[in-house]
């Protein structure tokens, strides 16, 4: 964002620029594999990723080729995603979720889907979280999705969720 105002004060651009880039390294990893969750089976290439994004952050995060790329073959390389080359129209390469990609994604989005909702009253700001789609556990923050699965336990900590469930009303 600050780089596409001109005429900071020098030391501020300096100071701000660092920030911004702090807190953009890990959300931009955590949007990437939102957006590669969401394509599910069907994948996602890294042109449409790109596109996602911009789009869906009304153009405030927008990662270059030349810091996506690398951000991809480092999740590829850490077996949090796959890739396979499909043509389609041209070769393409095809990012998708692994089984523990799930995993890390649901714990990591649950962490900052969490943190979040704690921080915003320091900047005086509104989170809703899904509360009828979603149980984050006491534990460990991990996003549970209550729609697609029968859990009685966390994936990550193990904690057992059944009061948590049927504090809700999703009897067991």
């Amino acid at each position: 964002m600050i780089k596409r105002v001109k005429g900071f004060d020098p030391e501020f651009f300096d100071y701000a620029s660092k920030f911004e880039s702090e807190i953009n390294r890990g959300i931009s990893t955590l949007c990437i594999l939102s957006i590669i969750n969401r394509y599910g089976n069907e994948g996602v290439h890294g042109y449409q990723i790109s596109k996602d994004l911009q789009e869906q952050t009304r153009e405030i995060l927008i990662i270059e080729e030349g810091t996506l790329y690398p951000i991809l073959r480092k999740l590829e390389d850490d077996g949090i995603i796959k890739a396979e080359r499909e043509k389609v129209g041209r070769k393409r390469k095809f990012y998708f979720m692994t089984e523990n990609g799930i995993k890390v994604y649901n714990y990591l989005s649950g962490f900052f889907s969490k943190l979040t909702e704690a921080i915003a009253p320091l900047f005086d700001v509104n989170v809703n979280l899904k509360l009828e789609k979603y149980l984050y556990c006491p534990m460990c923050a991990n996003k549970i999705d209550l729609t697609s699965v029968e859990v009685n336990f966390c994936d990550v900590c193990g904690h057992n969720i059944s009061k948590e469930l049927k504090d809700r009303g999703f009897e067991k």
